[in-house]
């Protein structure tokens, strides 16, 4: 009987059902006390709902209101109070058989700290537990692609929109230099005079920011804005920098789409403007040069009514014919002057299509041909034939054409010589125009200058320095090119240069 007695696990009641009796009983239920042999066979605690409580009595095991009951268990071994009460334990030993063995209050409030402590430390796991899951749930979910890397650039963990970008497995990156994958490059950003974000979050300690060329998993380039953040330990020493990037490529050329109409917007409203100037300078010229043709008819027409009043002789038809046929001459020329003025005026949209250059500056010519005579500046065409056409529109080219030499007469206002050129570089295949003037020149240091907007060398009261902004703006349009040959005193050569329409169609 004594050899059974000594094999049995020890009996053991609680008095107190609350947190502290649940924890204990999960404990003994899970074995953490492996050298205890000892069972729970008895729980006390006047609230039948508390959670040691109902956890006892799902587990089979005596429950009751009162601890004194216990005196009635056959072969109780011991009875420890988790109450933190010890009134309650003292007047179960004063009432108790001397069998049954009682933990002191010391102890009992001792064995009750460490299962506060282990039920404490039950939570935090669990809390930890749940935190971390949190966590890997967010990294995995978030849409931005994250990458967790070491000092050193190594990569330690990638999450899933990153692994889906890239097109590699997490096993494929880890433990790989991040630059290897994102930039399939073996040297680093900093050696290819990239801003590293990494080094910048290294040496400030903060974040790091810059915006990169990736490659995704077609092996495309994309545009990628990246943003580092040092993970420190508690004294401060960085152990784990956390990029975030985020794809920019399609935002960067909407940006680029929006800013490139509202440069055109703004090309074409300077154009516009640009052509009134031109146009009132014209105007002033054309008066002049159309007056006089047409005081000659309105002379010869007048010859010609008297004479008709008087009677005509046969050998005065022959010279009626003749002022007939200067009255044609000049009256066609009057309308063709006012038809390139019309022309010119006239408000259109690009209109694309293939001219001819040399047509383009015959028509310059004729508009601002008295305005030369005026200002006594002789005028030397020197025009190669049969030029291939060039693609474009031919209005903005006129007014591209009639800038450049209303900006040449200006820079004569003493008189000089204006030589216009036209040849086909047949190497590069281009139509070449030069405007060249023997005026007062443009100084070396504001060469770099000439076609910025609102620049100019005039005085106010000549223009606001839009003429040579607009010529560059119209010939680039155009995908040509315009440079400048200047000496002060000796004049400027301003050439210019268009693709031919085969080479644009």
């Amino acid at each position: 009987m004594k050899a059974q007695a000594k094999d049995r696990p020890m009996r053991i009641a609680v008095i107190g059902g609350g947190r502290r009796c649940k924890a204990f009983l999960e404990m003994m239920d899970a074995r953490r006390f492996p050298g205890l042999r000892a069972q729970i066979v008895a729980v006390a605690d006047p609230n039948e709902e508390a959670v040691g409580v109902q956890l006892a009595r799902s587990m089979g095991i005596f429950v009751t209101k009162d601890y004194k009951d216990f005196y009635k268990i056959p072969n109780l071994d011991l009875v420890i109070q988790l109450t933190g009460k010890e009134e309650l334990l003292e007047d179960f030993i004063k009432h108790s058989r001397a069998k049954v063995r009682v933990l002191e209050a010391a102890i009992s409030r001792l064995f009750g700290d460490i299962i506060r402590f282990q039920e404490e430390s039950l939570r935090r796991e669990r809390q930890l537990e749940l935190v971390e899951g949190i966590v890997e749930s967010m990294f995995s979910s978030i849409r931005d692609r994250v990458l967790i890397m070491q000092p050193d650039r190594r990569i330690v963990d990638a999450n899933k929109a990153f692994l889906e970008w890239v097109g590699i497995s997490k096993e494929g990156i880890v433990g790989k230099f991040c630059h290897q994958i994102t930039h399939r490059s073996l040297d680093p950003c900093h050696k290819k005079d990239f801003h590293c974000p990494l080094d910048e979050s290294l040496e400030t300690g903060s974040t790091g920011h810059a915006i990169h060329e990736h490659y995704d998993k077609n092996n495309e380039v994309r545009y990628c804005e990246i943003t580092t953040v040092p993970l420190k330990s508690p004294e401060g020493v960085v152990e784990l920098v956390l990029e975030i990037q985020r794809d920019i490529t399609d935002e960067l050329e909407k940006k680029l789409e929006q800013k490139t109409r509202a440069l055109k917007r703004d090309l074409a409203r300077l154009i516009h403007e640009d052509k009134m100037i031109a146009l009132g300078k014209l105007v002033a010229s054309a008066v002049h040069e159309i007056n006089n043709p047409l005081s000659g008819i309105h002379a010869l027409a007048r010859l010609m009514r008297r004479q008709l009043d008087e009677g005509l002789s046969p050998g005065e038809l022959d010279q009626f014919k003749y002022y007939l046929q200067l009255i044609d001459t000049e009256s066609a020329r009057c309308s063709a002057i006012v038809s390139n003025l019309l022309s010119f005026a006239r408000q259109q949209k690009l209109e694309r299509r293939s001219f001819d250059v040399n047509r383009i500056i015959h028509n310059v010519v004729m508009l601002s041909r008295h305005r030369m005579e005026l200002q006594h500046v002789a005028l030397q065409l020197e025009l190669e034939e049969a030029l291939p056409e060039i693609q474009g529109d031919p209005g903005q080219i006129q007014q591209c054409l009639i800038n450049l030499i209303f900006n040449a007469m200006e820079a004569m206002p003493e008189g000089g010589r204006l030589t216009i050129r036209s040849a086909y570089d047949a190497k590069r295949r281009e139509v070449r125009v030069e405007v060249e003037d023997t005026g007062v020149g443009i100084p070396k240091e504001l060469l770099s200058q000439i076609f910025e907007p609102f620049f100019s060398t005039k005085s106010q009261d000549k223009g606001v320095g839009l003429g040579l902004s607009v010529v560059y703006g119209i010939v680039k349009e155009h995908r040509g090119a315009i440079y400048v040959k200047s000496e002060v005193g000796k004049g400027s050569c301003f050439i210019v240069r268009f693709p031919t329409a085969s080479e644009t169609s």
